[in-house]
């Protein structure tokens, strides 16, 4: 039977590089510098607010900086959710589904963090604060993140469940397996070269955006909107690229149509972050059920149909 063929050298160049970029080492000191620029961003957070409250930096910036000590929270709760970002990133060689699932780890993620960005807007101390208003949209980040974090757990536990079809030859299962892995490791390495120079753009624009708000005393710029809606749009061609290699490396029914809608999932993600509330927490509970069914039916299709045998990748892979 004839073998497939061997990716291309840049493939291979850009997969050497992932792995020398990203090892275990090299991952472990990141997170060593997320975690202190997690704790230095959360001090000069409070201390911003604290100065801004005595009017300690002077009569035109003190009344525009917000008051609130909560909205501190936000910042180190921003940095983890880089972090995790880049764990995306990095988990893409994996498999799709694992990839899948981080992204809805992500979205989780984002939503819980709207509630201390939500929270800050208000005076808690005011006794008419407890409207229906404030109750909905409190209620709504809050259960919306539980629904999110329960079905994403959902989705882990199947994904647990999946179990490998049996194959015609196992050796060229085998070796499609690892070359779809290497193209996956070029991928996240040219991904990872894209949101480092996507996160500076980002920051720099939201800088001053944020400048100009406070200087007019309008709202401040939505932050999902800043870097997230970027990234999940890039997200989305990044799903179809899969899409296309998990096709000529898995010609399998089954997983075509998961990855598919694996990418319908990632744009409601990216709808999400742009939409207004209530239907932003919407479009994020739709994608992550709709991966969730998406996972479940795969599993029902390969019960069904495990005594046929097919042709595919392990799904570590795919």
């Amino acid at each position: 039977m004839q073998k497939p063929n061997r990716p291309t050298s840049l493939v291979d160049w850009l997969s050497d590089r992932y792995n020398t970029v990203f090892s275990d080492n090299a991952v472990g000191r990141v997170e060593l510098f997320i975690i202190n620029m997690a704790l230095v961003g959360f001090v000069l957070h409070l201390l911003l607010i604290f100065l801004a409250k005595h009017a300690l930096l002077g009569p035109y910036f003190s009344p525009q900086i917000p008051s609130s000590y909560l909205q501190t929270i936000y910042t180190p709760f921003s940095i983890f959710l880089f972090y995790e970002v880049l764990t995306l990133v990095l988990i893409l060689p994996k498999s799709i589904a694992s990839f899948i699932g981080k992204q809805f780890e992500i979205m989780t993620l984002i939503t819980i963090r709207s509630f201390f960005h939500d929270i800050a807007d208000y005076d808690l101390d005011k006794p008419d604060l407890y409207t229906i208003e404030f109750l909905g949209d409190i209620g709504l980040d809050l259960f919306g993140s539980l629904l999110l974090f329960f079905l994403t757990i959902v989705y882990y536990r199947l994904f647990a469940r999946t179990r490998r079809v049996a194959t015609t030859d196992a050796a060229e299962t085998h070796a499609k397996r690892n070359q779809f892995i290497q193209v996956k490791k070029a991928a996240a390495f040219l991904l990872c070269l894209l949101l480092l120079v996507q996160s500076v753009i980002s920051l720099v624009g939201w800088s001053v955006e944020l400048f100009g708000a406070i200087q007019a005393g309008g709202h401040l710029p939505n932050p999902n909107a800043v870097f997230y809606k970027e990234f999940f749009s890039v997200m989305i061609f990044v799903d179809v690229f899969l899409l296309i290699f998990s096709f000529i490396y898995a010609n399998s029914y089954d997983v075509l149509f998961r990855n598919a809608g694996f990418v319908i999932s990632t744009i409601l993600v990216r709808i999400s972050l742009t939409a207004q509330k209530p239907f932003t927490v919407y479009f994020a509970l739709t994608a992550v059920l709709f991966g969730v069914l998406l996972m479940a039916l795969s599993i029902f299709y390969n019960q069904k149909t495990a005594t046929k045998p097919t042709v595919t990748v392990a799904d570590e892979g795919v």
